[in-house]
């Protein structure tokens, strides 16, 4: 009944809001936004076969529309998950939601992407970090505060108190990170409607919930730190894998505008809905499309690299700066995975070389598996720490190459200019990233 009753707007700012409960609208464009960008870092995996990172992409996407519908202003689980799949099946999918709802909430907040915690360490942390199991899911730094927050996600049918506890137990991360940082609690249910419940604990007193602090934005983040702009390059890995898989036929560049502003308030990395933006409209309205990317540029728009992901409704993209950087940090996990051959060959002899990786003749115990596992990904962790410094200086080489270049000069041909909203696509996008998914695929009498 209390989460029925909820009526109370989400309060503007960037920090965590005031204790509270409050009804928050969204779209699923933000949740697919999410889905896609949170979890465990699979580049190395992936790297050699980057149209794989497609098949990834639909395993994260599809789930939401089979399991979540709209029932008037209300998400709800569909009869099929409430009534219809197996328990095995809802408690993944109950995983699944949980981290999704997690990024959601975490950008709702100004947090920005986030790092899965068994793909690096956080900064400050002490090395005892990549040894330890049962750690918070995710990571990431606030650009506002510059502050550290630890992630934890859980989300079942009917999220109860012992998986809280065990989270907040997660969280307590003691000596792991002796520096001040946020600890947030994500607990995502779907008991008769999707809901949230997040519990905050500052290690600090520096920056107590409530407090929306100004000191910067995302965009001026990504201008001066090369921490911050790593994580966004690692966010959107998939995306750019994708794109680099797809033949240069099936790439477009599409004209969106400009941010109004920079202002602090800005969520970090919050999504623009292009129905909606003026600068696009405009933008759109003045472009003349025989001067292609370069026309966009004389006009002060953002030319965005877009490309449609056979097998799914979404068009995923990003922009020059950002695909030069995820560009130079894919080149920088080939050679992680090139070391890590070469040191430890045992640990990765099913990392693929090709499409297809021939599987194992010797059986392997589901808990061995997992424990292999387990090291193969530490060891992974461990060669990215030794080269983050390269890793660093190759996203801003990147960044830097990629604002300046066209998009000839990074891709050896030149997409056509298109506009997905006159092809039925619902978009939205933020300084550096693009999504767009087809209207008539979602039943909009259900669900958006």
């Amino acid at each position: 009944m209390e989460v029925a009753s909820v009526h109370k707007p989400w309060p503007g700012g960037i920090g965590i809001p005031a204790d509270g409960a409050y009804l928050v609208r969204t779209t699923w464009r933000a949740l697919l936004d999410a889905t896609i960008t949170v979890g465990r870092d699979i580049a190395s995996w992936i790297v050699a076969t980057p149209r794989l990172a497609r098949h990834e992409i639909m395993a994260r996407r599809f789930p939401l529309s089979a399991y979540l519908v709209r029932a008037g202003s209300e998400v709800v689980p569909s009869v099929v998950y409430a009534h219809g799949t197996e328990s095995s099946t809802r408690s993944a999918f109950g995983y699944h939601v949980g981290m999704t709802m997690a990024e959601w909430a975490c950008c709702m907040m100004g947090l920005g992407p986030t790092t899965h915690a068994e793909s690096a360490l956080p900064q400050g942390a002490t090395p005892g970090w990549a040894k330890t199991r049962n750690l918070p899911d995710l990571f990431g730094t606030h650009p506002a505060t510059s502050q550290l927050w630890l992630v934890e996600a859980k989300g079942s049918r009917r999220l109860g108190k012992r998986p809280r506890i065990k989270g907040a137990e997660q969280l307590d991360v003691g000596a792991l990170v002796p520096v001040p940082h946020q600890k947030v609690l994500c607990g995502t249910s779907l008991e008769r409607r999707l809901f949230m419940m997040i519990d905050v604990e500052s290690a600090s007193m520096a920056n107590k919930p409530g407090d929306a602090s100004t000191q910067g934005n995302s965009e001026e983040a990504l201008e001066r730190d090369d921490e911050a702009l790593l994580e966004l390059a690692r966010s959107r890995m998939l995306t750019y894998l994708a794109l680099a898989s797809l033949p240069p036929g099936r790439l477009r560049v599409t004209p969106v505008g400009r941010p109004e502003g920079r202002s602090p308030a800005r969520r970090s990395g919050e999504l623009r809905l292009l129905e909606d933006d003026y600068t696009t409209a405009e933008l759109r309205r003045r472009v003349v499309p025989e001067l292609g990317d370069e026309g966009i540029r004389r006009r002060e728009g953002l030319d965005m690299l877009a490309g449609r992901l056979p097998g799914t409704d979404l068009m995923l993209g990003m922009s020059r700066r950002l695909y030069g950087s995820c560009r130079e940090l894919a080149n920088a996990e080939r050679r992680i995975v090139a070391q890590a051959r070469d040191e430890r060959p045992a640990y990765l002899a099913e990392l693929p070389r090709a499409a297809v990786t021939p599987l194992s003749e010797r059986p392997v115990s589901d808990r061995a598996y997992k424990d292999r596992i387990f090291e193969a990904e530490r060891y992974m962790r461990e060669v990215r720490e030794e080269r983050r410094e390269e890793q660093l200086r190759a996203v801003r080489s990147g960044f830097t190459t990629g604002d300046r270049a066209s998009w000839l000069h990074l891709l050896g041909s030149v997409p056509r200019l298109a506009l997905p909203r006159e092809e039925g696509f619902l978009e939205a996008a933020t300084a550096d990233t693009y999504l767009a998914v087809e209207e008539e695929t979602l039943d909009l009498d259900e669900a958006r």
